[in-house]
């Protein structure tokens, strides 16, 4: 999870789509070698866990073949109802000391048997006065843990970091935008299945939460109440056009979802450090983030900046590498995978 840096291929794993992105010339003169997305078939992943082996598998294979990937070196990032990402306070300590201690301390915050977790930390704050500090803990089923590694394994590939999805999307964002000194920015990912949201302070991940309402909940409701195709409903989520459907006909269901997503971030908003009581700026990325009128929805529910992350603002690119899609579409797309490299 907290791993050491090695150059590596980012593989983002998702509920609807498997993401591959190579860079080259990190930090300096960062440039795409080679994207690629590849569309999984339903319930393949379900709540970040693996339930069709093969398929998953499969397209892994496909786009490796596809793009001719000779790496084998591999990050990739887990999320769900089987991951935590929680910041305690404990007492001071050195960091050798913290791992004889962390499984004590889980204990307290961790919802699974802790003899079945995989634990990993951070000390983000040494020194929060009377003789504690902060630490970022992390903790996640071991049999997600095992069966992202040993399916990566089973296709030739070498698993060098297994991330969380939350800070992939942090390592992206802060390699692209500089610092918001003391403001409190919310980086807000919508996928298929799961919306994650953390709130950042000067790097540090305050509070991080998953919530399901996502791209798939608002696309099954826009094919229920329309009579859409699941493709069809796909295509208006990312701000394309379907015959015989006006804008008018799918906004409400729009305004539904990011009234929805509000709330998410409202119910996080408590246990926020107490001095920050506004969101100084809010940062959409996953397909989700194109939702046609979600910038304006939630800028002006919150009165604060609210942008679409672009993942590439300081990496290099042909355009041509896209293949038919525009840089400003697939940007947020991709983000997790480019955070998923910069983290490697």
């Amino acid at each position: 999870m907290f791993g050491k840096k090695k150059f590596v291929v980012g593989l983002d794993i998702g509920s609807s789509q498997i993401k591959v992105v190579e860079l080259t010339g990190y930090p300096k003169a960062t440039t795409i070698l080679t994207v690629g997305i590849a569309p999984l078939l339903p319930d393949a992943i379900v709540d970040g866990e693996v339930m069709d082996r093969e398929v998953v598998i499969d397209t892994i294979k496909t786009l490796f073949d596809k793009y001719k990937i000779q790496a084998r070196d591999v990050a990739t990032a887990i999320s769900g109802r089987g991951v935590i990402v929680k910041k305690i306070k404990m007492d001071k300590m050195k960091k050798a000391e913290v791992s004889d201690q962390i499984r004590w301390e889980a204990e307290q915050y961790v919802p699974f048997d802790i003899d079945n977790v995989s634990l990993d930390f951070e000390i983000v704050n040494p020194d929060i006065g009377g003789g504690q500090m902060e630490v970022l803990l992390v903790a996640a089923k071991s049999e997600v843990v095992n069966s992202y590694v040993s399916l990566i394994k089973e296709i030739g590939l070498n698993p060098v970091v297994l991330d969380i999805s939350s800070f992939a999307i942090q390592n992206v964002y802060e390699f692209n935008y500089p610092l918001l000194p003391d403001k409190l920015v919310a980086l807000i990912a919508i996928g298929a299945e799961i919306t994650n949201i953390s709130f950042i302070i000067n790097h540090v991940n305050h509070f991080t939460r998953d919530i399901f309402s996502a791209t798939n909940s608002c696309s099954q409701k826009i094919q229920r109440e329309l009579g859409l195709n699941r493709a069809q409903a796909e295509q208006l989520i990312k701000g394309e056009t379907v015959e015989g459907v006006a804008p008018e006909d799918v906004d409400k269901y729009f305004q539904a979802f990011a009234e929805e997503v509000s709330v998410g971030v409202d119910k996080v908003i408590p246990f926020l450090p107490g001095e920050k009581e506004k969101i100084d700026r809010i940062v959409l990325c996953g397909g989700g983030a194109l939702i046609r009128g979600l910038v304006d929805y939630l800028k002006n529910r919150f009165d604060t900046e609210v942008i679409i992350i672009n993942s590439l603002k300081n990496i290099k690119y042909e355009p041509a590498i896209f293949e038919e899609e525009r840089a400003e579409k697939i940007s947020p797309v991709i983000a997790e995978a480019i955070g998923l490299v910069l983290r490697g």
